[in-house]
């Protein structure tokens, strides 16, 4: 089902996703049951449980690829659910450990429940996806955030200018509303879970033409690898340490301390900072991994016992942490709580 698989990173491992939509009871039960299971296989990654089904980004040791399947299509849960893996890009340990939690499948912010997403959006594959942008009066939306939008994104995408996937639900929803009801939209997101939930949304509001990308940007990765033609530009944000992969060679960004050519995305070195932000080898050696404040080049300085010893509280906003413009000038990130 899954063949041909990837050729693993030098430390072994490969990274995939899956998501799938079904009905789950006793979620804490399956939760524990998939983390001890998916832990003796040496899985590492991020997996989210709820009552409508399963969301999963994993590393995977390639020797443990099948035993995976196997498993998946053994379980009682889990049996025949989870069709073919989404294969990353690039492939490496992508995750420190293994976190199987319970909670919504995306943070839409309300209930989205079997019923809703029975409307999901018409899929269309990646080898056709470059035909359907080309659709006339096509509204193409991409339902990534803003950061991620940046540095890699189609031409003439729409990404609506908020900061979490319930605000930019809601002013989809608005801007589609004026729409006539067969108006075509065409949605893409990371993996594809995003879409199929804002589609089925839609859908599920009358609209009658919405179609999305099957897999995402990391499936029509793929097509690229295969073909050479790419109407992507630039690179995907991935939600792991590898903060994203290339599609194409082509840098959209700058970096956000010195304004040289950069797509890299880190997190201040300063954990409790954590501040999202692009930044270039150069200004990652002068400020030694963090966004130029003196208090985090300071404690990124510190060993690891002295910074859990004097942990300080979080140092900004959701929108602050994820909006690197708001808080940069003269190249250092600058904060009320510095004065």
């Amino acid at each position: 089902m899954d063949a041909p698989y990837p050729s693993p990173g030098s430390d072994g491992f490969v990274t995939l996703s899956f998501y799938s939509f079904f009905s789950i009871n006793s979620v804490q039960t399956v939760r524990s049951h998939v983390q001890s299971q998916w832990e003796t296989l040496g899985i590492v990654g991020r997996v989210y449980v709820s009552e409508e089904g399963v969301n999963a980004q994993l590393s995977v040791p390639f020797a443990k690829i099948v035993h995976l399947r196997e498993w998946l299509e053994q379980d009682s849960v889990f049996r025949g659910r989870i069709s073919k893996f989404n294969w990353a890009l690039e492939h490496s340990q992508a995750f420190k450990a293994l976190h199987v939690r319970v909670r919504p499948l995306v943070a839409a912010g309300v209930q989205v429940g079997l019923d809703v997403l029975a409307h999901e959006p018409e899929y269309v594959e990646p080898c056709d996806w470059a035909q359907e942008l080309d659709t006339p009066n096509a509204l193409v939306l991409d339902m990534r955030n803003t950061y991620e939008y940046r540095v890699g994104r189609f031409d003439n995408a729409v990404c609506p200018d908020v900061d979490t996937f319930r605000e930019e639900l809601d002013q989809v929803r608005t801007m589609c509303a004026t729409r006539p009801r067969d108006s075509p939209i065409l949605m893409y997101c990371t993996g594809g879970i995003r879409c199929s939930v804002a589609g089925a949304v839609l859908r599920r509001d009358g609209l009658t033409n919405v179609k999305t990308l099957r897999g995402g940007v990391i499936a029509y990765g793929q097509h690229v690898r295969k073909t050479g033609k790419s109407r992507f530009r630039g690179k995907n944000f991935t939600f792991d340490k590898r903060r994203g992969e290339p599609v194409t060679s082509e840098i959209l960004s700058k970096c956000d301390q010195c304004g040289n050519e950069c797509d890299t995305f880190v997190n201040c070195a300063h954990t409790s900072c954590n501040l999202l932000f692009i930044q270039c080898t150069k200004c990652a050696e002068k400020h030694i991994g963090t966004c130029g404040r003196s208090l985090c080049v300071e404690r990124a300085q510190m060993s690891h016992e002295e910074r859990v010893k004097h942990k300080l509280p979080p140092q900004w906003s959701h929108r602050e942490r994820v909006r690197p413009e708001l808080v940069f000038r003269d190249g250092v990130a600058h904060n009320p709580l510095d004065n």
